[in-house]
């Protein structure tokens, strides 16, 4: 199968980039400037509106927005050093860290949920296609390597068709394939919302979409920065995603408010500029291991490419971790692969899921009781404490015989907790 590497462009790129003078590091944070690679896309909103209330000056910040027309412009510009940060996709982070980490994310910026799909699979008007099992008799039109391919096969993976009968038609232009979806030239797309949502209205059939995969969180879009940007000013990063949180929480309050400038800065359909519904933005929400570990499988699965970036080296949670509202529990973990490592790690054996006490104290209502058993400590910060420090609070009655976690990778960690605070 053809390999996707960097393209001779883009190597051409990194050699002209290394031509032109070094990046100099400001010794101040007043003096960085963050430059942010933004394509016209319903996700960059917090960007504009932190622009427009003053945010990031009022933070110290020197914010610029570059506007680009696709994301091969965007990663362009990334690789010769004229951006330092960009809102992106795990797809095009596994493919920037493949063989160095080249990138990192630090934050989430969108997610499917739902009632609010980012991604959908549709069949052309008068089609009479209405079935996934239907749709998989046709090719599917999609960008190829893309965040938009890798979506479209766990939607249809999800509605349960086989993956080996799946089709694919790469049509790179995304107003292009919503051209040819409705004259009925393509037959079945993935297409974007609210592109999708405008097919809809002009007749086009909903087959399924990413809302599917909200449990997962397969279907997301990320914040990410250059590598060097993160290690030499981290605290121009940290202060940036407490403004982008700020705009994001601010818009999620009042959508409206905000919808003449999501008009302005980005492309809409004229058919759904009123009617569109803007969809939350998550905050201080970070990729999970599963997510990431199921973007890089298909990467390599694929063929697009041959090493699979590693979850530690392409994601990093610190940033959220020291600006979170000390109040707030973050997802930083996903319960689900927490409840596999709880099972994996026999901790049921010393704990059980009820009140019953054992060689350990009982798990129900564990959520509400971890909060409250240390003054100070919230409920995430007091298991993490006893997983990697077992002798800090020993429960009275019970011997301290727990495991030590210190060497369990720390996104597993945060997984496992993120599961024992389900146990309300």
């Amino acid at each position: 199968m053809r390999k996707f590497h960097l393209s001779l462009l883009l190597i051409m790129v990194l050699l002209v980039g290394a031509l032109v003078p070094a990046y100099a590091a400001p010794q101040t944070q007043d003096a960085v400037k963050l430059r942010m690679g933004l394509l016209p896309i319903l996700d960059v909103l917090p960007f504009y509106v932190a622009e427009q209330a003053g945010y990031f000056e009022a933070a110290g910040l020197d914010v610029e927005l570059i506007p680009v027309s696709s994301a091969l412009e965007r990663d362009q510009l990334l690789i010769a050093g004229e951006i330092d940060g960009m809102l992106n996709d795990l797809i095009s982070t596994g493919i920037f860290n493949q063989d160095e980490t080249l990138i990192q994310i630090v934050a989430m910026a969108r997610k499917a949920y739902a009632d609010s799909p980012q991604f959908r699979i549709l069949a052309a008007p008068r089609s009479n296609i209405t079935l996934p099992s239907e749709a998989a008799q046709h090719e599917i039109a999609i960008s190829e390597n893309s965040v938009i391919k890798y979506i479209a096969q766990r939607i249809m993976e999800d509605a349960g068709v086989n993956t080996a009968d799946l089709q694919f038609r790469a049509e790179p232009s995304i107003p292009v394939r919503f051209q040819l979806l409705m004259e009925g030239t393509l037959k079945v797309a993935c297409l974007p919302d609210p592109l999708a949502q405008a097919a809809i209205e002009g007749g086009a059939i909903l087959i399924a979409d990413d809302s599917a995969l909200v449990e997962t969180e397969f279907s997301q879009s990320v914040l990410s920065f250059r590598t060097p940007i993160i290690e030499d000013h981290p605290e121009a990063v940290a202060a940036f995603l407490s403004v982008w949180m700020q705009a994001a929480a601010e818009i999620n309050a009042d959508p409206d408010a905000y919808r003449d400038l999501w008009l302005e800065k980005t492309i809409v359909p004229d058919s759904v500029k009123d009617s569109y519904v803007l969809p939350p933005f998550p905050t201080y929400e970070i990729t999970d291991s599963v997510a990431w570990e199921d973007t890089v499988e298909w990467l390599v699965a694929e063929g697009i490419v041959d090493n699979a970036a590693t979850y530690a080296d392409s994601v990093n949670p610190t940033f959220l971790a020291n600006i979170a509202p000390g109040d707030m529990t973050m997802n930083m973990g996903n319960p689900v692969n927490g409840e596999a490592l709880f099972v994996a790690n026999a901790c049921s054996a010393c704990h059980a899921l009820t009140d019953e006490a054992g060689a350990g104290p009982g798990l129900a209502g564990l959520a509400v009781r971890a909060g409250e058993t240390v003054e100070g400590l919230s409920a995430e910060e007091y298991l993490r404490q006893s997983m990697l420090e077992p002798g800090a609070y020993v429960v009275e009655g019970y011997a301290n015989i727990m495991t030590v976690y210190s060497m369990m990778p720390e996104n597993d960690l945060n997984d496992l907790i993120a599961y024992l605070l389900t146990l309300e």
